[in-house]
């Protein structure tokens, strides 16, 4: 890591004294652009200090102050004026004086440094200023909507302190500050410790509010609010949990303060560790460019991010409220209880805090989603990771690097500090490391990790750590070597693809890093091995399921246990890798699903892990598990699913049929396809008969599983040749355009399914009904359905082409040409997708060829926005044309772009022919197997 002078030179090695505390007074009038102070510094001697002085001097961060007066005191030789020196550039102030030698001060003349100075208030009035330092803005309140309100707060992190009082703002220095603040009575004011007492200034409009002293605290996290606010209390609380909000609005605050409510609890009990402050404040600012701060024990937050209705108040806007306090009440005893000792680690104190506040929301089930969501929830956010950090042209730097690679400066805030690559793969460490206790103890909870955890928290309270000594103390409640694992997984880029292969009754493991399209042998990249946990599921031979738990730290590893007890590898997906399985497996994780022995975690993993090497380039080593018996092991995993004796899990799948629609689509335009919808066919009609009830569909009301509506909506749209299928969507369709008549609520994540299978056997009036909804979309059909306008218009719209009927297809085309400028008309195409039929491939073939030459002309066209609209709509289109609907005649398509490149203007035709036939590559490597498909399958 880099930084600036003033940033990396850090105070504790040339101070011969530090701070004990500091005992800071300011005087604020919210009419006036600046603020008056003062701070009696009590010191102690520093033993790390190697500047050598022989008289007394100090230098503390200072910036935007006028520091006007300074002086030395102790008990033997009275009080001495110091001299000020403005470093300005590195942020500093320097105070010496020659009249004291160094060996004259000692402790038990209890030495002091006082420093009266005034700072600057920005003022605020646009979200592009920087709420930094100290800062003010006026609002308008709720009540009258009057504009004279005003707000005073601060924001430290991570080097605003200096521009409150001078300061050692390093997060090495950790002691008390007691804050007293002069400003007008009628405001509330808060800040990290209880007000302690209020007292009116006589004779004016003014009080002092005086604060208790706050425990050890870091100068990031120091900070006070002032202004025209009303405080809302909970009543039930062990401690004040209360909530400063702008006038009007304290209703709106109410849903953050029972989450902030039934947490505080449970994070004590899981913890361990007793609320390290008297109070816990949430303080909702107009403006906050942060938009959330976890100053210790008053955290503030950008008011639109935590006020609601919460009646009115969709799932999703009240979990990001869940998620926002829980990581916020982390922080109280991550991060400002115990601190990491550098900015360059914010990436590991915020993982802690996501990842913990996120387990904590799991077990307190404020909302039964919290709980049932919760492993899925993480499994789907890593899997989503995953599919980024194994891009070799767009690299993600391992953690390390990151930190290396880190700027600091004067002008550094914390969202050019904080880096979401590195703080999602913090978070899939912390998640690594947690497991690794789990595992090790066979707990179906993290108790043991957070016992190890507590140990730290309360032998390092108040205190600056390294990394190293976390690891380090974690390390010896755990066999595993705690310190190598986390160095390997910090150091190396990506993650491993795991082979686990049978090696006569023993199991063979093998480690290669992952990378998408390319093999790491191939492209000259270090391939080091990581330290996987493997984490083996077994059954014994008494027919119970116990976790193996390996460390893979080598290229390759045998282990002494019968390949047909092995359940899976990589324990509830929570470990960073991916799995690959030899041939000789899958009869036995098919019987694992048949027998519902393999548990729906490891089946989801085990599902994407297949999904995501789909159509990858087979290696020259082992490529018996890549190639065809990816799809085939996909495929039968489907079929498995679809059995009788498997426990439906939706998320599974869903997932599995993610994956399906991606073959699906591949084979309906790269192969004869008419095999493998014969299978299609009978496998979606087995899945629709397997979930049943579906005349009870629309008696869920709004309160469903989101997961089984969008299964049953993909379940539907894969059996759209079955009649049961097509009545169903019928019946569906016919409810919601008679809804008011009906009362039947419709689930938003039926629209698709209900307007493409009804479109397929579409009479005109039919069609005619859902393209009215396209023109016009009517919100009266929405009063009994939770879906928006907009849900309710991309659905219809993107219905349109499913229709079989040429005349049909010819008036979507029609309506296409005619509102080509139109945003996202191109989805009315989409049905095209589905088409495996050569006459209506032609269809649309024929249109696109007759119209694209006008669409060019028209959309080269300069300065006008529905020229460009058209350039990308027609983009779009060819993306659709030429990349899949015309794959089958690929010589035609070809000979059109180089006749079209040729004969107009250049308008991207070539680059976009060579994107598509690049993503194509992996559709061509999926289709080269259709055979062994058609084999296999016997279809």
């Amino acid at each position: 890591m880099s930084s600036e002078a003033g940033i990396a030179s850090s105070l504790v090695l040339v101070n011969a004294f530090l701070p004990k505390s500091y005992d800071l007074k300011v005087s604020v009038d919210h009419s006036k652009p600046n603020f008056s102070g003062s701070v009696v510094i009590p010191l102690t001697k520093n033993d790390q200090c190697v500047e050598d002085s022989s008289t007394f001097s100090m230098i503390l961060h200072a910036h935007k102050l006028v520091v006007m007066k300074a002086t030395l005191q102790t008990s033997d030789i009275g009080s001495i004026p110091l001299k000020i020196a403005t470093l300005r550039d590195r942020m500093m102030i320097s105070l010496s004086t020659s009249e004291v030698v160094m060996s004259q001060i000692t402790e038990e003349a209890s030495p002091t440094v006082a420093i009266s100075f005034m700072g600057c208030i920005n003022s605020i009035k646009t979200f592009n200023d920087d709420t930094y330092g100290v800062f003010k803005t006026n609002y308008s309140d709720s009540i009258e909507g009057k504009s004279d309100n005003f707000v005073i707060a601060t924001h430290c992190q991570p080097f605003g302190c200096r521009t409150i009082f001078p300061v050692i703002d390093e997060l090495v220095i950790k002691v008390p500050i007691k804050l007293t603040i002069t400003t007008k009575s009628s405001f509330k004011a808060v800040s990290n410790a209880l007000l302690e007492r209020t007292t009116i200034v006589d004779m004016t409009e003014n009080s002092v509010f005086e604060f208790k002293p706050t425990p050890p605290i870091s100068p990031s996290i120091f900070g006070f609010v002032i202004g025209d606010l009303e405080c809302v209390e909970c009543l039930d609380s062990s401690i004040p949990i209360r909530a400063f909000v702008t006038k009007g609005d304290g209703p709106l605050i109410n849903y953050a303060l029972k989450v902030a409510e039934a947490l505080l609890p449970k994070f004590v009990d899981t913890l361990g560790v007793q609320y390290p402050l008297e109070k816990f404040d949430i303080v909702t600012l107009p403006f906050l460019s942060d938009g959330v701060m976890e100053n210790w024990g008053m955290v503030t937050i950008f008011r639109n991010s935590v006020l609601m209705d919460a009646n009115n108040a969709d799932d999703s806007g009240k979990f990001q409220v869940r998620q926002l306090i829980a990581h916020q009440l982390t922080h109280q005893w991550i991060g400002n209880l115990v601190t990491l000792d550098d900015w360059k680690y914010m990436w590991l104190i915020e993982a802690f805090a996501t990842w913990v506040g996120n387990y904590l929301l799991s077990l307190a089930k404020i909302e039964n989603s919290d709980f049932a969501d919760y492993e899925i929830d993480r499994v789907i956010s890593m899997e989503s990771f995953m599919d980024k950090d194994c891009l070799l042209q767009k690299r993600i730097p391992s953690l390390h690097e990151h930190m290396m690679k880190l700027r600091l400066n004067k002008d550094s805030r914390t969202n050019s500090i904080f880096e979401r690559d590195a703080y999602e793969k913090g978070m899939i460490l912390v998640n690594m490391i947690a497991s690794l206790f789990k595992f090790e103890r066979n707990e179906e909870s993290f108790k043991g990790f957070f016992s190890a955890l507590k140990n730290v928290l309360e032998g390092c309270k108040h205190q600056t750590i390294k990394p190293f000594e976390l690891w380090q103390q974690l390390n010896s409640y755990l066999s595993v070597d705690l310190l190598t694992f986390v160095q390997t997984w910090t150091q190396y880029e990506g993650y491993p693809l795991v082979k686990v292969k049978i090696s006569g009754d023993k199991i063979k493991f093998e480690q290669n890093r992952f990378l998408f399209n390319d093999d790491v042998n191939n492209v000259g990249l270090e391939n080091p091995p990581f330290h996987v946990p493997l984490s083996l599921k077994v059954l014994t031979e008494t027919n119970e399921v116990k976790i193996v738990n390996l460390i893979l730290s080598d290229r390759s590893m045998e282990v002494d246990i019968v390949p047909s007890s092995l359940i899976s590898v990589n324990a509830n997906k929570s470990f960073y890798y991916r799995t690959v399985y030899d041939p000789k497996f899958v009869p036995i994780v098919l019987k694992n699903v048949a027998s519902n022995t393999l548990p729906s975690l490891d089946l989801f993993g085990i599902i994407n892990d297949y999904g995501k090497i789909l159509g990858q380039p087979e290696p020259s080593i082992d490529a018996e598990l890549f190639g065809s018996n990816q799809l085939m092991t996909l495929l039968n995993i489907c079929d498995a699913l679809a059995c009788e004796e498997w426990e439906v899990d939706f998320n599974v799948l869903r997932c599995a049929l993610d994956y399906l629609e991606v073959v699906n689509t591949t084979f309906v335009h790269f192969s004869r396809y008419i095999e493998f919808k014969r299978w299609l066919d009978k496998f979606s009609l087995k899945l629709f008969n397997k979930l049943g009830g579906w005349d009870l569909v629309l008696d869920s009301g709004n309160e469903y599983d989101v997961s089984e509506y969008q299964v049953r909506n993909m379940v539907l749209q894969l059996a759209s040749a079955s009649k049961e299928s097509q009545l169903v969507c019928k019946k569906i369709f016919k409810s919601f355009f008679n809804s008011g008549v009906s009362n039947k609520f419709i689930p938003k994540e039926l629209f698709t399914s209900m307007f493409n299978v009804t479109m397929m056997n579409a009479n005109m009036n039919e069609y005619k009904q859902i393209l009215n909804l396209v023109k016009n979309s009517n919100v009266s059909y929405l009063k009994h359905s939770n879906g928006s306008i907009q849900d309710l218009q991309t659905a219809a719209v993107s219905s349109l082409s499913f229709t079989t009927k040429p005349e049909l297809l010819s008036k979507t085309l029609h309506f296409v040409n005619n509102n080509i400028d139109s945003k996202l008309i191109e989805f009315a195409l989409i049905g095209f997708k589905y088409h495996y039929e050569t006459v209506i491939k032609d269809i649309i073939w024929g249109w696109y060829k007759v119209n694209y030459d006008q669409w060019v002309k028209r959309s080269l066209r300069k300065g006008s926005d529905w020229s460009k609209q058209i350039g990308v709509t027609v983009g779009n289109i060819t993306r659709l044309v030429l990349g899949e609907v015309m794959q089958y005649k690929h010589e035609d398509a070809e000979k059109f772009v180089a006749q079209k490149s040729k004969e107009l203007p250049p308008h991207q035709l070539s680059e976009r022919w060579e994107a598509v036939e690049e993503e194509n590559a992996e559709r061509r490597a999926i289709a080269s197997y259709y055979e062994d498909v058609v084999a296999q399958f016997s279809m």
